[in-house]
């Protein structure tokens, strides 16, 4: 009777064994299961070294590099213009007749020349109008070459200086990029609007570019060797400071960033990150310190 008693304590016994052998695997799967499951997916970018110019965006109005007002030299009424709107002439050349008023002279005609060569731009006033001196008559303008004229603001004075190299775009060519340089800075700082005057030398030798336009240049201001430079949305914003997420031993890891220059797509980190770190670069924003990630795209 005792021996029929221990054996079936010892099958009772096994049983309970074999039971919670199958439910410690049990609980272990699971756990490992959601282990895997609570890896968040992200995309990462490996930190290099880059070089890129800085750049100053300003707008403004287009001149003829070469460009003036022809002015009566003397009283008169204007008998004709001979050359139209938007002609050629040679330096030299008549553009303008005048009859003289002079007391006791009944007809003295009196021309008017070209100063320079260039496309007679504006013609000041009609057949007939009487003129007094230094009252402009035309305007000529050579536009084989031109100038963007911009106004720096006060604060980036000391960063825009001549010989600058300069790309421009204008709203009639908005697929090209026309290619000059800071040819001139204004000594003076406006009292009313605290900037000052640049112009910009463009070249023009198929004549695209027309006095009158308005034009956006960027301006190198400064060129950058070797930069640690991230896209922007990888930046975070937190109670804590500015950060960004960093791929270390298959852990997500916060990094303090310092922001030297945000340049919209991209920006220029002073300090935080080194070449080589692991940048998260997407699913940044659903990962905490600490948390397991499992990289699922980026280089």
């Amino acid at each position: 009777m005792n021996r029929r008693k221990i054996v079936i304590s010892v099958i009772i016994v096994a049983a309970a064994a074999l039971v919670g052998a199958r439910i410690i695997r049990t609980v272990l799967a699971r756990q490992g299961t959601a282990a895997v499951a609570a890896a968040f997916p992200v995309e990462v970018l490996t930190v290099a070294p880059r070089d890129f110019d800085e750049t100053l965006s300003l707008s403004g109005g287009m001149m003829a590099e070469n460009q003036t007002d022809v002015p009566a030299k003397m009283p008169g009424k204007i008998i004709r213009y001979l050359f139209e709107e938007g002609s050629w002439v040679d330096k030299g050349q008549t553009i303008v007749t005048i009859d003289r008023d002079e007391v006791g002279v009944e007809f003295k005609e009196t021309v008017v020349e070209a100063p320079i060569a260039g496309w007679l731009t504006r013609r000041y006033f009609d057949t007939g109008a009487h003129v007094a001196p230094g009252m402009p008559l035309a305007q000529i303008a050579d536009y084989h070459r031109v100038k963007l004229v911009v106004s720096v603001p006060e604060a980036d004075i000391s960063r825009v200086r001549p010989g600058a190299a300069v790309a421009a775009t204008f709203d009639a060519w908005p697929d090209r990029k026309f290619r000059g340089r800071v040819s001139r800075v204004s000594p003076t700082v406006d009292y009313l609007s605290r900037t000052v005057k640049a112009e910009i030398a463009i070249e023009n030798p198929e004549l695209r570019l027309r006095p009158g336009m308005y034009g956006r240049a960027e301006i190198n201001v400064r060129h950058h060797s070797g930069a640690v430079v991230v896209p922007t949305t990888a930046i975070l914003e937190r109670e804590t400071g500015t950060q960004v997420f960093v791929v270390e031993a298959g852990k997500a890891v916060a990094r303090p960033v310092a922001v030297e220059l945000d340049m919209g797509e991209t920006s220029y980190l002073k300090s935080g990150l080194s070449f080589g770190d692991t940048l998260i670069v997407a699913g940044q924003h659903t990962v905490a310190a600490g948390s397991p990630v499992e990289i699922v795209g980026g280089k």
